[in-house]
Formats: structure tokens, sequence, C-alpha cells
């Protein structure tokens, strides 16, 4: 026995022959497109109006200073620093001071003005911080 050929060929309707149309295809269509954009133009102003919020916000707070609390500060008289009784002395002194702005005034003041114990005031000032250090 002489076997036979397969002659299986496929079946073919006409319908799937035929080329599909533009509307056949599974492409996307013009309204999700238009919604995919409406969506991010709305996430993106979101954004834009939460960021203006923010800078306005930073601009507008002001910052408090803490008040300063004058019952740790100490008085004058707590103060025993030995500078303290010498530029009180000194503020005392420029306040006699001409308050005239002529040549002849300024000269006086001056000549009145004693800059000898600067010198040992600096050193004293340079001995207490090397102590300190």
């Amino acid at each position: 026995m002489e076997p036979t050929p397969n002659n299986n060929e496929p079946i073919i309707s006409d319908e799937e022959l035929k080329i599909p149309s533009a509307a056949t295809k599974n492409s996307p269509s013009k309204e999700t497109h238009l919604i995919a954009l409406l969506g991010i133009l709305i996430v993106v102003l979101i954004l834009i109006l939460a960021g203006l919020y923010l800078w306005n916000t930073t601009l507008t707070t002001t910052r408090e200073v803490a008040p300063v609390n004058d019952a740790t500060r100490p008085t004058a008289e707590e103060n025993n620093e030995p500078e303290s009784t010498t530029a009180e002395a000194e503020v005392e002194t420029m306040n006699t001071m001409s308050s005239s702005n002529s040549l002849e005034a300024i000269e006086a003041d001056l000549e009145a003005t004693s800059l000898d114990s600067l010198d040992t005031e600096l050193t004293t000032i340079e001995n207490e911080l090397e102590a300190v250090e």
C-alpha cells in the first residue's frame, strides 16, 4: 500500500483575507491622547500651585527673636571685670568733650585725650585671653 500524500491545506475564509481598515485597528483613539494630555496638564498645574504656595509662605513668615533673659545677665555691681571701671571713667571723660566743630575745640579735645594707657590696657586684655586658652 502506498501512502497517500497528506494535503492539509489551511482553510481561510474570505473575511480573514480582507485588509483591515483603520477603524478595526487596535490603535488608541484621539480621545485617549486627549485624556492623557489633560491629566498631565492637571498634575503640572497642581505642582506649580503647590510650589507658589510654599514660596509665598517662606517669604511671609517672620522669624521670632527669642527675648533676652535679663535675669541671667549680671548687673554692673555683679560684674567684676577690671576693665569695666576704666571703661566707665573713659565714657565719662568722652562726654565732657566739646560739642563744637571748630578746629580749636577739636585740637583741644585731642590734646586732652590720653592714649598713654592704651598699650597697657591692650597687654592686659591679651594676658587675660592667653590665660583662658
